[in-house]
């Protein structure tokens, strides 16, 4: 706990086992290690650039009245600016028709300032249509925002890549590698009320990049909700540049590192490393080491504590180049002697197959073979054949059931307690289910799943029709999310008004809230300027007490006239459901601040 409040990133390790008998060896010995993050309290500045989708298919119609995909995305992106900070930057790319892009944001701190630009921006009418060209989105993405970055900003500040898309994408980028210099794309595919399909291109991008894959319904509650989680993971970043390393002795080899979408590397057996790179506010990473480990050169003695494998790991704070270092972990396990001789021959000592693994590690064991066979499953359903069919929900379905089944025999499971075991039948059941009862929706999920195990990181299915449980979670990261998901739902009314509704405009909200934080203000001053007893002091409170009163009155009119002015120029109207832009002149007839003399 202590760690946590300090702000530090943990580290742990735990074996597979605690002990082992001194005249045998393991070929296959799972350590568990967790890099844990502490909560968010300083969190490091983002740089987000935001490919949005302006082709021919974000003309369709949504599932929510009167609006097109186009509307839904402006929308939930309001959102998204709104929960930006000062500290972060966005720029916003619209791309469609060859990947044009003639009218892009450069990076912006969202301050008010930049927040009130970006919405207006996003607010703008453009022209709609043209296919999609996913690959020059990502060149602009990485060559005129990120990379282009100096050196100090690309340490300090992680840098996303977030592309909103219906995946119908013509530059043949699917099934290639996708460059983005490293940068993970995070992709939020509009699919709901369409033919299905394959998702095959915005999965294979959110693959290739370590970025999540978000399949999205078609209306505004689910894309705020999808972006909003998102947006709750990479505004409470506590670091950047995790990295954990792992050393063996004599006598100890690492064979392989699990670690999903996180590279990694183990070639020389004797050492190895994992690249985490961002760590969210109390996010927790887990990566499987497997170890072959020799019996001791002397059979016949024991040793209490045989070091396994030492992990240690670096990684940046917030606005800072110099490395910070995880405390180090070490694994040992007791290393047990044969039982005693003496005048009958001794008991066989038990075989490897009767040690269970702990349950810690187990269940971690468990999820990656779940994963392994779910891919194995799906990806022989999503196979290129040549047309547009889509994979059969209920083929998938039977054959996830029938080879999970037949796995549990497989060598990997073969010392795990079939308690642990049955974890793996309740995603496997839950995902059956999923598939026999909702289709291609089922189909969406299974991929969005995989994602979410590849990256360890929380990836919102936001379909109406499907509610499931995720692996990953944090609370500040749900909070976000239902907050945009409660905002987008209010934001539906307008375009839905009905044909003999009279016109109305709205976004002065924010007027009457500013009023209140100004009362407030007013109200409290007195408390700041106590007198004392004599008339000297009370006479020199009272003046700074009037001096600051007048300054606050000064700077409330100039606050709410430029806020009026603001809402004036960007309120929308709504007549008869139809979405038209306010006056190009604001329609007002208040004093501007310089004639405010008060």
């Amino acid at each position: 706990m202590a760690d946590e409040q300090q702000g530090e990133v943990k580290l742990h390790a735990q074996a597979g086992v605690t002990e082992i008998p001194a005249n045998e060896g393991r070929t296959d010995l799972p350590v568990l290690v967790r890099v844990v993050a502490p909560s968010k309290q300083q969190r490091a500045p983002i740089d987000l650039v935001a490919l949005l989708d302006t082709g021919d298919s974000m003309k369709l119609k949504a599932k929510d009245p009167h609006w097109t995909r186009m509307d839904l995305v402006v929308a939930a992106m309001e959102l998204v600016v709104r929960r930006l900070g000062a500290a972060d930057r966005l720029a916003i790319v619209p791309f469609n028709a060859g990947g044009n892009a003639r009218k892009m944001t450069p990076f912006t701190y969202m301050d008010q300032v930049g927040q009130n630009n970006a919405v207006q921006f996003l607010n703008k009418p453009r022209a709609l249509g043209g296919y999609t060209n996913f690959q020059q989105a990502f060149y602009w993405a990485v060559n005129r925002y990120l990379d282009a970055r100096s050196g100090d900003e690309k340490a300090t500040r992680p840098g996303f890549i977030l592309l909103v898309s219906s995946g119908d994408d013509k530059s043949g980028i699917g099934g290639r590698h996708v460059d983005t210099g490293g940068y993970p794309v995070h992709a939020f595919e509009i699919c709901g009320g369409q033919t299905p399909g394959k998702p095959q291109v915005m999965l294979h991008v959110a693959r290739e990049t370590r970025g999540t894959y978000h399949p999205v319904d078609d209306t505004v509650k689910s894309l705020a909700l999808a972006l909003g989680t998102f947006v709750g993971g990479i505004t409470s970043v506590v670091a950047v540049n995790a990295k954990v390393d792992f050393a063996v002795p004599d006598g100890v080899r690492i064979t392989k590192i699990e670690s999903g979408s996180y590279g990694s590397e183990w070639s020389k057996g004797t050492e190895g490393h994992v690249d985490v790179g961002v760590l969210y506010g109390k996010d927790e990473k887990k990566f499987v080491v497997h170890l072959s480990v020799q019996q001791l050169t002397d059979p016949t003695k024991g040793v209490d504590k045989q070091p396994l494998l030492t992990a240690t790991g670096t990684y940046n704070k917030p606005s800072r180049r110099e490395p910070d270092f995880m405390k180090q972990a070490e694994v040992t396990v007791k290393r047990t002697p044969p039982p005693p001789a003496s005048g009958t021959t001794a008991p066989p000592a038990p075989p490897a197959t009767a040690v269970h693994i702990q349950q810690v590690v187990a269940v971690q064991i468990v999820e990656i073979h779940v994963a392994a066979v779910l891919q194995e499953v799906v990806k022989a359903h999503n196979k290129d054949d040549g047309g547009d069919a889509a994979p059969n929900p209920k083929l998938i379905a039977q054959e996830l059931h029938d080879k999970w089944h037949s796995s549990k025999a497989d060598e990997k499971l073969q010392h795990i307690h079939e308690d642990h075991v049955k974890t793996g039948d309740v995603h496997v059941t839950e995902m059956v289910k999923l598939l026999k009862e909702h289709g291609h929706v089922g189909v969406l999920y299974a991929h969005a799943w995989l994602a979410s195990h590849a990256t360890q990181q929380m990836a919102t299915f936001a379909v109406s029709s499907v509610l499931v449980k995720h692996w990953f979670h944090s609370e500040y990261m749900a909070l976000v999310a239902g907050d945009l998901a409660y905002h987008a739902a209010s934001m539906a009314a307008p375009p839905a008004a009905a044909a003999d509704d009279p016109c109305k405009c709205v976004d002065f909200d924010r007027i009457d809230h500013r009023l209140e934080l100004w009362s407030k203000v007013k109200r409290e001053v007195p408390e700041f300027f106590q007198p004392s007893e004599d008339a000297e002091s009370h006479h020199l409170t009272a003046v700074i007490r009037e001096a600051s009163l007048d300054a606050i009155n000064r700077a409330m009119h100039q606050d709410m006239y430029l806020a009026v002015v603001h809402a004036s120029n960007l309120r929308r109207c709504y007549c008869a459901g139809k979405q038209s832009p306010s006056s190009s002149k604001p329609q007002h007839d208040l004093p501007t601040p310089k004639d405010d003399h008060h």
